[in-house]
């Protein structure tokens, strides 16, 4: 994937600042968008809500919502993600490809963590596509289409796996980078 292929050619400044402007952007984009949430009245925690599977319970919660004059707060909130999404994606994207680069050159562990970079887009990928199908949803909220519920929760769970595996990655590869360059340093 050229994409892959070009992230991993920035220079290691580069990645380290999109790193970091990844983690502070994704830290103040989920502080404001848990504010969004609760200022919308959603009855329940949002991923309760997003791994319901079910267009009555979907239904059920817009409803209240749009009763109680909150519905436009949460769609300001699905706006809000994809500001969480941008934020995600960039550190994720930044964070595994200087994993990638904290194995030897030309070793497997490198051209694994190289391919693990794609991680860091799916789970965001995944997220989008979410708020792409609530937005078909919303502007009927007393009749949510159970098919496109269950899609919606699917794209929940697929991003919630997609966060789970990069968080679960990250610490891993970092050891396993270390062994490696230190395993590389002792063979040379």
């Amino acid at each position: 994937m050229e994409f892959i292929e070009r992230v991993q050619r920035a220079k290691l400044p580069v990645l380290a600042g999109a790193t970091v402007t990844g983690f502070a952007a994704q830290r103040v984009t989920q502080t404001v968008l848990d504010g969004f949430y609760a200022r919308s009245g959603y009855p329940v925690p949002y991923y309760v809500g997003q791994l319901s599977f079910s267009a009555g319970k979907l239904s059920g919660w817009y409803t209240t919502m749009r009763d109680a004059g909150t519905l436009g707060v949460y769609w300001q909130t699905q706006f809000m993600d994809f500001a969480f999404i941008a934020a995600t994606a960039l550190f994720f994207t930044a964070t595994l490809a200087l994993i990638a680069r904290a194995f030897p050159a030309g070793s497997r562990g490198r051209r694994v963590a190289t391919a693990a970079v794609a991680l860091g887009l799916f789970a965001p990928l995944c997220d989008a596509v979410e708020n792409l199908l609530s937005f078909v949803m919303l502007p009927d909220p007393a009749t949510v289409n159970p098919v496109v519920a269950v899609l919606y929760s699917t794209a929940a769970a697929l991003k919630f796996a997609g966060f789970f595996a990069v968080y679960l990655w990250i610490p891993a590869a970092l050891v396993a980078a270390l062994i490696s360059r230190r395993r590389s340093v002792v063979d040379a």
